[in-house]
């Protein structure tokens, strides 16, 4: 977190807001006028390592949590198959397909816009359901600053949704309509096994 606060408030320093709208290496932009061009590249590269060790840890965090959901009947069986290593293997396939899908569908910005907006979904329902297992009295979960640091990350989070739906409405309206989508078949998988 110190450090993504650190690069913003670089960002910000080194550039105006109308230098930074539709570039997507602003660090590299920010690294250039800061220092020199061979520091430009040098903070691409090292923008683009932290990308792809995110691509890695989804790569590798995405087939686990289809594994886990089709353990606990919330996703289709075939996802819980393992080989002879314990690896979930169709579930692997399953992540590098939609990963591939995703790829060949958009551009580099328009696909961040668009997994970072539902990426940022989920944190504030996780967030919020601190508040309904408190009023449900089923929690004896003790948060320090308890409600007003969850109230305020939730705040945050959704201006920043609202934010970036209002710049990129496109790519975040996809995200909703995604997630929309998967409601039902959520449903649906929980019915079928409750039904079992």
């Amino acid at each position: 977190t110190l450090l993504y606060l650190l690069l913003n408030t670089l960002y910000i320093y080194a550039l105006r807001p109308d230098e930074m709208r539709d570039v997507i290496a602003v660090g590299g932009l920010a690294a250039n006028r800061l220092f020199n061009l061979t520091m430009d590249r040098f903070f691409s590269l090292f923008i683009a390592l932290i990308l792809l060790s995110s691509i890695s840890a989804y790569t590798i965090i995405g087939p686990r949590v289809y594994y886990a959901m089709s353990e606990s009947g919330h996703f289709f069986r075939l996802a819980r198959k393992v080989n002879r290593f314990r690896v979930p293997a169709i579930s692997i396939l399953v992540q590098s397909l939609l990963a591939i899908i995703f790829v060949v569908s958009g551009t580099f910005d328009q696909i961040l816009t668009l997994l970072g907006f539902s990426l940022g979904i989920f944190p504030i329902l996780t967030v919020a359901g601190v508040f309904r297992l408190r009023m449900r009295g089923g929690s004896a979960l003790r948060l320090k600053g308890y409600p007003y640091v969850q109230v305020i990350f939730i705040l945050f989070s959704v201006m920043m949704l609202v934010l970036t739906f209002l710049e990129r409405p496109a790519e975040s309206s996809i995200a909703l309509l995604v997630i929309a989508a998967g409601l039902p078949v959520y449903r649906m998988l929980n019915k079928f096994s409750s039904s079992r």
